[in-house]
């Protein structure tokens, strides 16, 4: 099918993978993050977890390591999103990959 956009659709989702369960990483910010997840993660409020973002396929970024506490969660519809404060990054390449994302979607 032909595109017939007047402005480039921005592409890109990054993914997220917490203790083997698939999300959509949404809403960065410098200091957190929402996941989307199709179902419940078996986690409490307030409770520090570590988990992986990885970058969509064409930004060639690679996937980081974030340990972040999980600040809140609403279901909407058949979805389950989450409110994610960061705490630290596996390492300082991770860290400047995320702010990497940040400024990248900041720009979609």
């Amino acid at each position: 099918m032909p595109e017939h956009r007047m402005e480039p659709r921005n592409q890109g989702y990054a993914k997220t993978i917490m203790d083997s369960r698939p999300g959509y990483l949404r809403n960065l910010t410098e200091e957190g993050c929402k996941i989307v997840t199709v179902s419940a993660l078996p986690y409490s409020i307030n409770e520090i977890l570590t988990f992986q973002i990885l970058p969509d396929e064409t930004s060639g970024l690679d996937r980081i390591t974030v340990t972040a506490e999980l600040r809140w969660e609403k279901k909407d519809g058949p979805y389950f999103i989450y409110g994610f404060l960061i705490s630290n990054f596996a390492s300082e390449k991770d860290r400047k990959i995320y702010f990497k994302l940040v400024t990248q979607y900041s720009r979609a």
